[in-house]
């Protein structure tokens, strides 16, 4: 049965591309928190494992220390007993601080290859809408509250029999240490704490994995939408393409506008005859080399040809040249190097036509 909104329609469309990003900044991805439990519980027990010997080696002390009679002598005071007790914590605290420390870190990385590294503070943020009493009450009463208690349930249904044995199987053990040394009673200790640990953690990933697939689609379907407001976020795109298509529109047409206003002060126009026109300027600046001011296909290129002879701009044909000038040469760049001999007759042509050739004075200054 699918979801359904706060408004009562069926969430029945799989969730948009926008809808799992705007759910990702949110905050609102897949993890199972009995997941990081396990492996923070799971690493701190082998660092436990790892640095049990020294551990074992300081309570020995203080066991023996407790045992000994080295008080007898004495009256044993309040302050006598905190001597003590701030003795055996500055002994064990820095290994406990360790063993916090790596459950933290890897229940934390837990997390974070669950969410794919992601780091959200909004769920941080206060929700004044959670002090409704009625909206606590149907929190209270919530599907996920009764998947939350059934797996309780489920789980300590299983685990304690698990443990019950295992802790059966070790027990005949602290009967023989009765009578042993102390030396002997912490090692085993940590031997039946082991094997209890290793018979139920196994089982605890089982459930802690299957609570992942679990969030993975509870997550989905909570983000499913319902037809109109796949209807609605699709208008809300179509809406902004539209704005930009309008904007991208009004751009070209201004770059065209300047474009042609560029045509009255081009040297020559170049055409193909009918299908390309490349309006061309040459700055007699040294150094300069000649420069496309517009250029254009079909209707643009007639608007070209007409404002050029209303502006008295002369219109050659040379079909060549004009769609290599059209392919190589964007409006505003100069042209290649190759084209340079080419253009320099052409604008020749033209300033002999005028009866000025600035190629000639330069020639001649050259010499």
């Amino acid at each position: 049965m699918g979801a359904e909104s706060e408004s009562g329609a069926e969430k029945s469309e799989e969730p948009t591309a926008k809808r799992l990003s705007e759910a990702r900044r949110e905050g609102q991805v897949a993890k199972s928190n009995d997941l990081s439990q396990v492996v923070g519980l799971t690493a701190a027990f082998m660092a436990l494992w790892m640095i049990a010997p020294s551990m074992w080696h300081d309570l020995e002390i203080v066991f023996r220390g407790g045992l000994s009679g080295k008080h007898s002598g004495g009256t044993l005071s309040i302050p006598k007993l905190q001597k003590e007790f701030l003795g055996l914590l500055l002994l064990l605290l820095p290994k406990i601080l360790v063993l916090f420390l790596i459950a933290a870190l890897g229940g934390a990385g837990t997390m974070a290859f669950q969410t794919k590294f992601l780091w959200s503070t909004k769920l941080l943020r206060p929700k004044f809408s959670n002090l409704n009493p009625i909206k606590g009450i149907k929190r209270l009463f919530s599907m996920q509250n009764a998947v939350n208690l059934l797996k309780s349930i489920f789980k300590l249904a299983i685990i304690c029999p698990i443990a019950y044995f295992a802790f059966f199987d070790v027990f005949p053990g602290f009967l023989a240490l009765m009578h042993a040394p102390i030396a002997q009673f912490l090692p085993y200790s940590g031997e039946a704490a082991s094997v209890v640990f290793w018979r139920i953690v196994p089982l605890l990933f089982v459930l802690a994995l299957a609570d992942f697939a679990y969030q993975k689609w509870n997550t989905h379907r909570t983000l499913k939408m319902t037809k109109e407001e796949v209807k609605d976020e699709r208008k809300a795109l179509e809406g902004d393409e539209k704005t930009k298509m309008q904007i991208r529109q009004k751009a070209l047409q201004r770059a065209r506008e300047r474009m042609m206003q560029d045509v009255r002060t081009a040297d020559v126009v170049v055409t193909n005859p009918t299908h390309i026109a490349v309006a061309l300027k040459y700055d007699l600046a040294p150094g300069s080399a000649p420069t496309v001011v517009a250029k254009g296909r079909g209707y643009v290129a007639e608007r070209i040809k007409t404002i050029a002879k209303e502006n008295k701009v002369p219109v050659l044909e040379r079909k060549a040249l004009a769609r290599a000038l059209f392919k190589a040469v964007e409006v505003g760049q100069n042209i290649p190097y190759e084209l340079f001999t080419a253009v320099a007759e052409l604008l020749a042509y033209v300033y002999r036509l005028r009866g000025n050739n600035p190629f000639a004075k330069k020639k001649r200054s050259v010499s």
